[in-house]
């Protein structure tokens, strides 16, 4: 399983952290519509657009992620540079939505599946001495 934790770091949600299973998730929609995935308050984030940025991943290289701006009016940074086009975003990298709007740092949590261990034990068993 794959998650992607969103942490606020500054903004309406500053201190506020959003956990997004990414396994039926293709893209995830930062903005301010009711539709996007990751909401921001309209009134305290206006500079947000209403779709704003997207995020897509590959679940065949799940630390893969490709940001875009969705033509919004005022710009995406990815650790303080500006977006020309999409770009790769990594765990770590801050993205912030128009110069001086909220800010959030992305990571990527992977968990193995216990399925991939199949029938293999994990620990084998304690046997007394004899």
């Amino acid at each position: 399983m794959v998650r992607l934790i969103i942490r606020h770091v500054s903004g309406s949600r500053e201190t506020e952290i959003d956990v997004v299973e990414l396994g039926a998730h293709r893209e995830i929609i930062f903005g301010r519509a009711p539709s996007a995935a990751v909401r921001f308050d309209a009134r305290r984030d206006g500079i947000v657009g209403r779709h704003h940025a997207r995020l897509d991943w590959d679940p065949g290289q799940p630390m893969a992620m490709q940001l875009a701006d969705l033509q919004s009016r005022n710009g995406t940074w990815i650790n303080g540079q500006r977006m020309e086009g999409p770009a790769q975003l990594r765990s770590g990298d801050q993205v912030q939505l128009g110069r001086g709007g909220p800010v959030f740092e992305v990571q990527l949590e992977v968990e193995a599946s216990l399925a991939a261990i199949g029938d293999q034990p994990i620990a084998q068993p304690i046997r007394p001495l004899s």
